[in-house]
């Protein structure tokens, strides 16, 4: 019997030859769509978009078919001047998450993680020194869960404030694949608690927010568990809901390295905006009063006026 993987309308891409078969479901059969040699055109996929289709599924045997044609399609982004910055921030965005889920289903895989890597490294390049990329990374379209959305918008959002910090590049890529990877604990945690992300936290019962806070402990044993994630990676991950004054959790820290203050700044911003649906410019106020003394006024202030030159607010 023939397993089906679901891969995203997204990461294909109009006029590029497709390497695989993709198949549509309809009532629970799986429907021949466009065979392997095809390409689809611009106007077939704004048909599939406007009719709220968001994913194919192709054979599970040609998972590293789709992977190797996504990873082209990356490449060609990052290195092709004619790509749009809209085309850009889709492949991108549509391989990063495709790239963490794969981890969630198999946090050991070398595949995976390589994937994550790459995809990370992607967010980097087109964000880091593009001030419209940002906007264009947070207005891709998608109905993906929010945990998912939001690992890849902090990514992008932690990249550029990095850059604009002036960081170095090996730590702006620890800071990218840190996001990305910020939230893989969920992995340890039951399904039905994965809803949490999406409810702001005072509405926690005190069992739920319990539940909450173990996923930065979870991420680290996970990461740990691989052996091949660098130290610092793993750092990031498991301190990246840490705030200032002792606040946020697992552990009080008196004191944030930059990139720590980074992460759980864009994180704590993103969380409000993708989330839990704020707008930006709300967010960025509400942040900027719940917020003060549990980060530097003067990181807050950077965010501010970064999300302001960038056209976000």
């Amino acid at each position: 019997e023939v397993k089906y993987t679901p891969v995203r309308v997204s990461t294909i891409k109009a006029n590029n030859a497709i390497t695989f078969d993709l198949h549509l479901l309809y009532k629970d059969t799986y429907i021949m769509y466009k065979k392997s040699g095809e390409a689809l055109d611009n106007e077939k996929i704004k048909k599939l978009r406007k009719q709220k289709i968001a994913k194919f599924y192709i054979d599970s045997e040609q998972e590293k078919i789709y992977q190797a044609y996504l990873d082209r399609l990356l490449d060609n982004a990052l290195k092709d001047p004619n790509v749009s910055t809209t085309d850009k921030a889709e492949i991108v965005s549509g391989a990063s998450k495709n790239a963490v889920e794969e981890m969630r289903k198999n946090p050991k895989s070398k595949e995976a993680m390589a994937a994550t890597t790459k995809a990370s490294k992607g967010i980097v390049d087109v964000v880091k020194g593009n001030p419209g990329m940002l906007k264009e990374m947070y207005n891709v379209e998608s109905d993906d869960d929010v945990i998912l959305r939001s690992s890849v918008n902090s990514s992008a959002l932690a990249v550029r404030m990095a850059h604009l910090k002036g960081m170095d590049e090996t730590i702006i890529n620890h800071i990218s694949t840190a996001c990305l990877l910020r939230d893989i604990g969920i992995v340890g945690m039951d399904q039905k608690f994965h809803a949490l992300f999406a409810i702001p936290l005072e509405k926690y019962t005190p069992i739920e927010l319990k539940i909450y806070k173990t996923h930065p402990e979870l991420g680290k044993k996970i990461l740990e568990e691989r052996g091949d994630v660098p130290k610092e990676i793993i750092n990031l991950v498991y301190y990246h809901e840490v705030k200032l004054q002792g606040n946020g959790f697992p552990k009080e820290l008196d004191k944030l390295t930059p990139q720590q203050a980074v992460i759980s700044l864009c994180s704590a911003y993103d969380r409000l905006v993708t989330c839990l649906g704020i707008k930006p410019k709300q967010a960025m106020q509400q942040l900027a009063v719940d917020e003060l003394g549990n980060f530097e006024l003067e990181d807050i202030s950077f965010l501010k006026k970064m999300l302001k030159d960038d056209g976000l607010i």
